[in-house]
């Protein structure tokens, strides 16, 4: 009987990693020999009508194969002669005959172009556009209602230009202007937008870059992307922009691209008792929630409110020499020098390694619950590649397609990277902490089969159709591009 049940178990085990993933597609005899691989995959997705292509990337050349519902390929095309100055891919739409257009720019975003897809005519059409953003920088790019929209910022000011294209090549200007609102910088003085979300960058610090990484909703987001002090989330029309950079206050830019206006706003952290110096403190938005984590060496406190109607929800706090009461897991540290995975119960062991470096607080679904983690990062990575400000993970890890275009993949390749301490913990919707196990991170599930399988890096994409996650990868030997759904 214990054999049997034994037995029993091994096969269920099979049973379900054979479940959380499975193949879905595949395109066969993709180059003419072993030897050329994919530079880059761009997925572009269209979940209103059921159906995604795949755009695979090779020097000059450009093979697109559209899949409909079933994940059958019902459409192929091809070109040659992709503009070289062209390489960063901004962003999608899509248009009303079902046409795709993907947006470029030069490396410097100086530039821009459109190419539009048709799969019905197996034609691209590549059209440069007549933009000219001066001095401004790029935020980001954003999608909604099937027009793309690229954000920018005027220099040493408070103002935000959105550019909204209605086709491939025709684009309107809509100007914000948050001047009248007061940001306080790190050093508790008033500071204008432009200088809230930017880095000293290039030789010596002369140059500024934009710094903020992009949260993509429901996505697993590692601690080493949720510390950066500033974040931006888009949430259907909403655009987020979240500046931790002063320690006393979580400051706010309200974008809602329906209307084309904005706001700013300031949510108090709760410590006021403690010394500026003396804290620490971080934020992550979800959907309409602030949640707002702050610590010092004694004290870990969390809050969340609803930062558009003002209404306190619930918060926690925990004390050095007690034990925290809302948590799912052991205190976790991972990437240490000499042990990759250490676990700790000590309250006063998280608060002093958290104290060491920057904190943060990760929010995602999990049933109808939300998983919740909190912790620091405590060692950055010392890839000697060129980092990206803010990101703390070498450029030459991302393409072109992941810097703007692709968050699900560059959320995917930082999680493998993240190096902190961290707590995991489940609470329901009034942030109220809920016992229960917690489930395996489908970024787990994606890493493991990848190691598992010794998967190739060539022509990796990760990106998310109709609630799953799809990880694209190139077997050489076969010739042959796979396509595996996880869930």
């Amino acid at each position: 009987m214990h054999i049997k049940f034994s037995l029993l178990l091994i096969l269920l085990f099979f049973n379900n990693k054979n479940y959380a993933q499975h193949e879905i597609a595949k395109i066969t005899e993709v180059y003419k020999n072993r030897i050329i691989t994919p530079d880059e995959v761009l997925p572009l997705v269209d979940e209103e009508h059921n159906r995604y292509a795949l755009l695979l990337l090779k020097n000059r050349e450009i093979d697109g194969f559209l899949f409909n519902s079933k994940n059958e390929i019902e459409g192929k095309l091809s070109l040659e002669g992709k503009a070289r100055s062209y390489k960063q891919v901004l962003g999608k739409s899509i248009l009303e005959n079902q046409d795709f257009v993907v947006y470029l720019t030069n490396k410097r975003r100086k530039k821009f172009a459109s190419s539009r897809l048709s799969f019905a005519t197996n034609q691209i059409a590549f059209h440069e556009i007549d933009l000219d953003l001066g001095n401004e920088d790029i935020l980001q790019t954003a999608e909604y209602n099937n027009k793309f929209h690229i954000l920018t910022i005027v220099p040493k000011t408070s103002t935000i230009h959105i550019y909204r294209f209605e086709n491939d090549k025709d684009f309107t200007k809509h100007v914000l202007d948050f001047s009248d609102h007061s940001f306080l910088n790190r050093k508790q003085k008033i500071a204008n937008l432009y200088d809230m979300i930017t880095v000293n960058s290039g030789f010596y610090g002369l140059d500024r870059s934009i710094d903020l990484v992009r949260i993509k909703k429901d996505d697993p987001t590692t601690l080493e992307v949720a510390c950066n002090p500033t974040k931006i989330y888009q949430n259907e029309n909403y655009i987020t922009i979240t500046m931790d950079n002063n320690h006393d206050v979580t400051q706010l830019i309200d974008i809602d691209l329906a209307s084309l206006t904005g706001n700013a706003n300031s949510f108090h952290q709760s410590m006021v008792n403690w010394a500026y110096r003396d804290k620490n403190s971080n934020s992550f938005v979800d959907e309409d929630i602030l949640y707002q984590i702050e610590s010092t060496r004694q004290v870990l406190h969390l809050k969340a409110q609803n930062f558009r109607t003002g209404e306190f929800i619930n918060e926690h706090s925990a004390h050095e020499n007690e034990n925290i009461k809302f948590k799912n897991s052991s205190i976790v540290q991972t990437g240490g020098t000499f042990d990759n995975h250490r676990t700790f119960e000590e309250t006063s062991v998280l608060l002093r390694k958290m104290n060491r470096g920057k904190i943060g607080i990760a929010v995602q679904n999990q049933g109808e619950n939300k998983l919740i983690s909190y912790g620091g990062v405590i060692e950055k990575n010392t890839n000697t590649g060129m980092v990206m400000p803010g990101f703390g993970i070498p450029i030459a890890a991302f393409g072109s397609v992941t810097i703007f275009f692709n968050p699900t993949f560059f959320a995917y390749q930082s999680y493998t990277a993240t190096k902190a301490i961290q707590v995991d913990a489940l609470f329901n919707s009034a942030f109220e902490h809920q016992s229960g196990q917690l489930k395996e991170n489908i970024f787990d599930k994606i890493e493991n089969f990848e190691i598992e399988n010794k998967s190739s890096p060539a022509g990796r994409t990760v990106f998310k159709m109709n609630g799953a996650y799809i990880l694209g990868n190139y077997d050489a030997f076969n010739r042959t591009y796979k396509l595996r759904s996880f869930n």
